[in-house]
């Protein structure tokens, strides 16, 4: 987006989880703010949320419930969810388990609910959740930064995979691709 002439600021609570696998520092055409609460960035986040043309709140942030009413109550663009992990989310609220990065209302206030998943976890988006409007945002690389290289010996085979790590899929991963 920033080459497109968009200025992005990105918040991030700093904890060890994401910074062991953090990729980036700086962000061209924007600024990245790592902090340890949220009360120390609240104003700032207010005024850039209020400022913004799109607010994007993401699952498994731990301020998105708040993040999430500062947006509803001021941002004069588009409110935008982004649930990284819908069959994670679908399934907690199937067993009872409502996730923490939204209330219990849902989805409905967001002009736009994007999804790491497709199919018919959509609907189930929207017919649960309230979302009104879906789709899917898949992972996907950047073409600036991620494009085809000389081939290194190291790392000649047969298959390659490259996907996010998740502990909880790493064994299933390995019997797909391995066993």
């Amino acid at each position: 987006l920033a080459p497109l002439g968009w200025s992005i600021s990105f918040f991030e609570r700093d904890t060890p989880y994401y910074a062991g696998a953090r990729d980036i520092d700086r962000l061209n055409g924007g600024n990245i703010v790592l902090y340890a609460d949220w009360e120390d960035i609240r104003q700032e986040a207010e005024t850039a949320i209020r400022e913004a043309d799109v607010v994007i709140v993401t699952s498994y942030c731990p301020d998105a419930v708040e993040a999430s009413r500062i947006a509803n109550d001021s941002c004069r663009g588009l409110k935008v969810f982004y649930d990284l992990d819908t069959p994670v989310t679908l399934a907690s609220i199937e067993r009872g388990d409502y996730p923490a990065y939204f209330e219990p209302k849902g989805l409905r206030d967001f002009d736009l609910v994007l999804s790491y998943t497709g199919g018919p976890a959509i609907d189930t988006l929207k017919s649960i959740l309230g979302a009104r409007h879906v789709l899917p945002l898949y992972g996907h690389v950047d073409p600036d930064r991620h494009r085809p290289a000389q081939p290194r010996p190291e790392f000649a085979c047969d298959l390659s995979y490259l996907g996010t790590y998740a502990e909880d899929r790493q064994a299933a991963v390995e019997r797909l691709l391995v066993a």
